[in-house]
C-alpha cells in the first residue's frame, strides 16, 4: 500500500490527519452502584429533549449517544464533533450543565459540580476518561455540521 502525503500508509491523502475537522469523543465513566444505575435509566430518557436542543444550539455535533457498558456499571459518551476538545466539553458545561451535574450524581469519580461553575475540571475529567480511538472514519472528512447541513437543505 503506498503512503499518503503524512506518510501514514493507513489514510488515502484525501483523509489526512490535517484535514480532520471531525473529532470522536469515548468518554466512559463508572456508575457508582446498581441503583445509581437504575437512576441514570430514568433521568437520561426524560432529558432527552433538552440535550437535543442544546445539541443543535451547539452546531458542532454530528452524532452522539449514551450507553451503558460492562454490565450498566459504566457509562459512556460517544460523539463526533467538529473543533476544538475544550471548547466543545465547555460548550457542554453552557448548554445543558445541569443535565450534567444530575448525572455525575450518579459518577464514581465525578469532577467538582456544578460543571459551570468548574469547566476546567469538568473539561479535565472528560479529557482523562476519554478513550483514544484506534481508527476512526468520517464519510465526510472535512465538512463541518454546519457545511453539512447548508448542503443538505440546498439540494
Amino acid at each position: 500500500m503506498l503512503a499518503n502525503s503524512t506518510g501514514n500508509p493507513s489514510l488515502p491523502n484525501s483523509v489526512a490527519p490535517a484535514a480532520l475537522i471531525q473529532n470522536p469523543l469515548t468518554c466512559i465513566m463508572p456508575i457508582k452502584s446498581p441503583q445509581d444505575y437504575q437512576a441514570l435509566v430514568k433521568l437520561l430518557p426524560s432529558a432527552h429533549d433538552q440535550i437535543t436542543a442544546a445539541l443543535d444550539a451547539i452546531g458542532t455535533v454530528h452524532f452522539a449517544r449514551f450507553i451503558f457498558l460492562q454490565n450498566n456499571t459504566q457509562l459512556g459518551i460517544i460523539t463526533d464533533y467538529d473543533g476544538d476538545f475544550a471548547k466543545y466539553i465547555s460548550d457542554f458545561a453552557t448548554y445543558i450543565g445541569p443535565i450534567f451535574d444530575a448525572m455525575f450524581a450518579h459518577i464514581a469519580d465525578a469532577p467538582p459540580l456544578p460543571v459551570k461553575k468548574n469547566t476546567e475540571a469538568f473539561i479535565e475529567y472528560v479529557r482523562q476518561h476519554d478513550l483514544p480511538s484506534v481508527r476512526f472514519y468520517s464519510a465526510y472528512p472535512s465538512l463541518s455540521v454546519i457545511e453539512i447541513r447548508h448542503l443538505s437543505t440546498s439540494a
